[in-house]
Formats: C-alpha cells, sequence, structure tokens
C-alpha cells in the first residue's frame, strides 16, 4: 500500500510541474517558429488576354511591413512586349499585401489623379490578396472588393476602394503607385 502512495505521490509531482517545463519551453518554440515561418512575399501580376486566349504575365515583387517604401510600377516599360506591342493589361492579382498598403492605379505613367482616368485602393488586414479581376471591374466596387478570383475560386480578402476618379479603360493601365506605411515590422 505505501508503495501505491509513493507513485501517486510522483505523478502528481510531474502534473505540477509540467506547467513549469512547458513555460520554459514555450517560448522558444514561438522564437524559432517565427524564424521559420516569415510571411509571404507581396506580389502583384497583370495580365493580357490576346486572341489565342493565353494571358501573358507581368509580375512585380512589392515593398513589405514596415518599409515606409513607395515604389512605382510601369507596366509599358517594365513587362516584356505581348506579340510585338507592350503590354495592355487587362486583369490583375495582388497577393499578400501588408496591413496600411495603398495602390494608386492610372491610365498615364505619371501615376497622378489629375487629368487621368484613377482608382485608389488600400488594404485593412495583414497578408491582403486581391484575386484575379478585370482592372475595369474594380469600379464597380464602392467599399470592400469581394470577388473571387477569374481563375479560381480563392476570395479577395482585406482591399478596399479608398477612392476613384473615371474609370480606366480596359487595356489602359499605364502606373500604379504602392506606398506601405513605416509601422513596425
Amino acid at each position: 500500500m505505501k508503495r501505491l502512495h509513493y507513485r501517486t505521490y510522483t505523478v502528481k509531482q510531474l502534473m505540477l510541474s509540467a506547467p513549469l517545463l512547458l513555460g520554459l519551453v514555450a517560448p522558444f518554440a514561438i522564437a524559432n517558429s517565427e524564424l521559420t515561418s516569415a510571411d509571404p512575399k507581396p506580389t502583384l501580376a497583370l495580365y493580357q488576354t490576346v486572341d489565342n486566349s493565353t494571358e501573358p504575365a507581368c509580375s512585380f515583387d512589392l515593398p513589405v511591413l514596415g518599409s515606409g517604401a513607395t515604389q512605382t510600377l510601369k507596366p509599358e516599360q517594365t513587362c516584356p512586349e505581348v506579340e510585338g506591342a507592350p503590354i495592355e493589361p487587362h486583369s490583375i492579382r495582388i497577393r499578400n499585401v501588408p496591413i496600411a498598403t495603398t495602390f494608386l492605379l492610372t491610365d498615364n505613367d505619371r501615376c497622378e489623379k489629375e487629368g487621368s482616368a484613377w482608382i485608389e485602393l488600400e488594404t485593412t488586414r495583414a497578408n491582403a490578396s486581391l484575386e484575379k479581376l478585370g482592372i475595369d471591374k474594380i469600379w464597380t466596387y464602392s467599399s470592400y472588393l469581394t470577388n473571387s478570383g477569374l481563375d479560381s475560386s480563392a476570395l479577395s480578402r482585406g482591399f478596399k476602394v479608398r477612392a476613384k476618379g473615371d474609370p480606366i479603360q480596359q487595356g489602359k493601365l499605364a502606373c500604379i503607385k504602392v506606398t506601405t506605411s513605416a509601422g513596425s515590422r
């Protein structure tokens, strides 16, 4: 009988010390997982539909969280030609963008609102994604973009129309200005 009591005592001691041991191990495990599971890289892709139904893509890496960077993307100058002519973007996809990032899309290469067709988007959550959507269709939204991708069932999340002017005509997107907040990483 005494032996049973000794085992019970040992089990109770182990049960009482388990939270202490886990408390010492958990911060180490969390710190290591933060190092190995970085956020996916923010990207933007433009697509152009051509007569034979293929959609050549041009993609850009975007600024990361906390960089406070402003990046100007000019598809006509940066993207490869399509059938011997500059790309004329018909649709756009933006993925894994940090919170508080703004996108100004214009039909002039100055990236200015004045005297041009434009729309301004903002992200309202971490890892926001705008799934593939026709550039001319963005104007049908007045607040959050809630579309599912043209080529997938994935839903857009965390993208909102901040302001808009005249609609950009299909294939006339000339400049995209991306501004990421300078918040903490």
